[in-house]
Order: structure tokens, then sequence, then C-alpha cells
């Protein structure tokens, strides 16, 4: 099973339910298969009426930009390989008003997976699929071939995290998310609020990508990292906060937004290697407070915000050193640690840097 959200009884800020069910079951309730010629999903009448709602091709969106449909809009053959996705959203945001739902169905990277496994014996998949993952994920992300991909019409899959992170990213709001093995129906509305597109330029897709955090005094810090997240993934994680919370040792529960091959390469640092040319461009210390994003430092008690921007952030945290199984305790030991630094910089550093090597070498402490 892909990853679902488990927040059925939660509203978002439309006051709608985000949830993650199959709606198979719920369409046969609703005698979907009524009339084979409609392809319209019954379980969107939730959202609004029948009559609310056009079902249309992309094809005809594109004719009709301009007119600003006054309807809620079903996409019935949206296919993720045969569009530029991010102009399609930017069109979509645009013609949109903040009342009207956007739903489509589609087909991710782990859908695909799951069909493969589902029909393939087991040497076969294991022989086959390295190969698709490469030509359908990898290549047709690599530099130089996206355009070329583009214009065959196979822009590569996409993997759930990143489209969703998509939308966001053009300033829309995951209002509801509705699967089975297959294929996804996801339902999003304008956020009025918040449309990163507009002030920041698209992420990058490849393996070595740059990443924003909080530098000394608030100041944005570009940090460089080996991929270990989908392209975009830094969009959803807010929306995974909100409805996932945190595990032990301060991570993201469910996070999704983590590949396969990345949870190798965090598990032993593998993804963190780029970021010694942060050490040595003097943007972070050898040890010191980890480098973390406006929403995670928005976690924070105030007293630990004044104190981390006052410092400059660091490759070795003092996470390593403390080993805390808790966001508390992450708190705590963050600020023991500046606290201790304040007083004798240099003495807490080496103890620190002691403790950490002794800890990862000697009592095999790994990254989740």
């Amino acid at each position: 099973m892909i990853y679902a959200p488990k927040i059925a009884q939660e509203n978002n800020h439309y006051g709608v339910p985000v949830e993650a069910v199959s709606w198979e079951d719920r369409e046969r309730k609703s005698m979907m298969n009524q009339s084979s010629a409609n392809s319209f999903p019954v379980i969107l009448t939730e959202f609004g009426r029948i009559s609310s709602w056009s079902t249309v091709t992309t094809a005809q969106f594109k004719k009709q930009l301009g007119s600003n449909p006054t309807q809620n809009l079903y996409f019935d053959d949206f296919q993720l390989n045969r569009h530029d996705i991010n102009a399609f959203l930017r069109d979509a945001q645009k013609a949109l008003s903040p009342q009207q739902f956007f739903a489509f169905k589609f087909i991710t990277s782990e859908n695909n997976k799951n069909i493969l496994q589902s029909v393939l014996p087991p040497f076969l998949f294991l022989f086959y699929y390295p190969w698709f993952f490469f030509f359908r994920r990898v290549l047709p992300k690599l530099k130089g071939f996206r355009k070329i991909s583009r214009k065959l019409h196979n822009s590569g899959e996409m993997s759930q995290a990143e489209i969703m992170g998509r939308l966001i990213y053009n300033g829309f709001e995951i209002v509801s998310l509705l699967q089975n093995n297959r294929e996804i129906l996801l339902v999003a509305k304008i956020n009025p609020t918040n449309n990163p597109s507009l002030l920041k330029p698209e992420p990058s897709e490849g393996f070595i990508f740059k990443t924003q955090r909080m530098g000394t005094n608030g100041t944005p810090l570009t940090l460089y990292k080996f991929r270990s997240m989908h392209p975009y993934a830094e969009y959803v994680q807010e929306f995974i906060h909100q409805h996932n919370g945190l595990e032990a040792g301060g991570k993201f529960k469910n996070d999704f937004r983590v590949s396969t091959g990345g949870r190798v390469l965090r598990k032993y640092w593998i993804d963190e290697l780029p970021m010694l040319f942060n050490l040595l461009k003097g943007d972070l210390k050898l040890i010191g407070v980890r480098p973390i994003s406006t929403h995670y430092f928005g976690l924070y008690p105030p007293n630990l915000q004044n104190l981390r921007i006052k410092h400059k952030p660091g490759l070795l945290p003092p996470f390593y050193a403390d080993l805390p199984q808790t966001f508390d305790e992450i708190v705590q030991s963050e600020i023991k640690y500046l606290t201790a630094y304040e007083k004798a910089p240099f003495k807490t550093d080496w103890h620190y840097f002691v403790q950490i090597i002794k800890n990862i070498f000697i009592h095999k402490a790994r990254s989740q």
C-alpha cells in the first residue's frame, strides 16, 4: 500500500475532510456503473452536486483558457507523463476561483510498481523493474533528457509526493486524496494565501539538489545534498506534519517523501556528503545544531528559536551525541549544547565531537 494520510476526521483550511480511502466500495454504493458512458467518479458528489461538476479533457480546457469556468472541473484524461505538469497547473490556478474544486485521477510510480509486482513472477520483477525504473523515472529527469522526453510525450513517472508537491508549489491545497493500488483520485482547491511558484524557482529534480534552510540570524542558507526525497517533496512537509505528526527522533511519521534508495542514503549519512562543500564555504561549522527549514523552526519554543538564530548551524549536530528520542528531548539537547557553547565554545565542540564519533563508530548510531 502506498502512503495515505489517516485523517478522515480532521478538516483542512476549507473545512473539507482530507481522506485517504479506497473509493471502489464507495463508488459501488453510489452505483457508479449505472452509466458506462460516463467516467465521472460519483464520489466527487461529496464535494458538490453532480450538476456543479464539468468533465473535461485537457485539450478542451486549453481551448477554454480565459473563459473563467464557473463549475468544478474533473479531468478524465489526465496522464502525468504526457503533460508539462507545472504549466498545466499554472493555467488551472489562473482559471479557477478559490471556491471551485479541481479533480483528476492519476497513476503514480508507486501504483505502477504495485501493478508490476501483481502481474510478474518475483524473479522476473527483480530483473525487469530496475530497467523500468531507470528509463521511466531516472532518465527523463536528467538534465538534457527532460526536453527530449517531453517531446516524446514521456516526461517520466511521478511519485505521489511529487505530484502533491507540484500542486502545493503551484498554489493549490490538497482537499482529498482517495486511493487504491492502481490509481489515486485527488481533489484540490486554490490556496488563496500561498503560491510558492510566484516567489521561488522550480525545484531541482537532479541527484544533487539545493535546499533552503535557516542560517545565522535567520538568513536563508542554501544546502547541497544528494537526493533522498522525491522532487518537490519539501512543499509537502507542512502537510505531513499536520496530518502525521512526529515520531521518535523528531522525524516525520510515515514520511512517504523519502524514496526507497533515499532511506539507504540517509541511514549512512551519504545524502549529506555534499554538505562538506557548505562546510568549506563557511556556511556551516563542524559541530552545531542541525540546519532546519523555516517550518520546522516554527515548531521550536521561542527560547530555543532565539538561541538558534544567534549561532551558525553545524554539519554534526548534538543530536548524535545525546541521541534524544522525542521532540521535547531534542529541544532540551539543543538548549544544553547552545548554552554550553556560549560559555566555552572550543571545549564544548570538542566534547560533543568525541561523543558523536564514539556513538557513530562504537555504538553504531545510525540516522533514521
